[in-house]
């Protein structure tokens, strides 16, 4: 059994890497895959990190999100967005060309959007992913 929202699994991301992989094979792997798979390998403090990704992302990424879980959600990303710059740059300003926006945009906007929006899988592009061009 393999937990997918598109009930395949997903290609062999070697044989696709630069070309014709869809963002739900990406998302399998790191949401589904990877934490099982850094779990004895991944320093435990720099896993519990990802985790926190992990669990907040799959909860704003179900069909139909209770309140409750969406405060969780922004909690576990807030505090991923935080432990990022303790972790990964040290809040060091030399070092803070390393953060990409998207650390804040996903702590800071993504549940909040969720609440007045929905789900993000009402508002991710991957229906667009299967369309081809004419």
């Amino acid at each position: 059994y393999l937990p997918s929202s598109f009930e395949r699994p997903p290609r062999n991301p070697a044989e696709k890497i630069s070309s014709g992989y869809k963002a739900w094979e990406y998302n399998t792997y790191f949401y589904g895959f990877l934490p099982g798979l850094l779990r004895s390998v991944q320093d435990p403090r720099y896993y519990r990190h990802f985790c926190k990704l992990v669990v907040g992302v799959r909860i704003i990424l179900q069909r139909r999100i209770p309140v409750a879980q969406l405060s969780v959600a922004y909690r576990l990303l807030v505090q991923y967005a935080e432990e990022f710059e303790v972790l990964y740059y040290q809040r060091r300003e030399e070092r803070l060309h390393f953060v990409r926006q998207s650390i804040h945009a996903l702590a800071a906007h993504t549940v909040p959007e969720a609440y007045h929006i929905g789900p993000g899988t009402n508002s991710t592009q991957w229906a667009m992913e299967n369309i081809e061009p004419g």
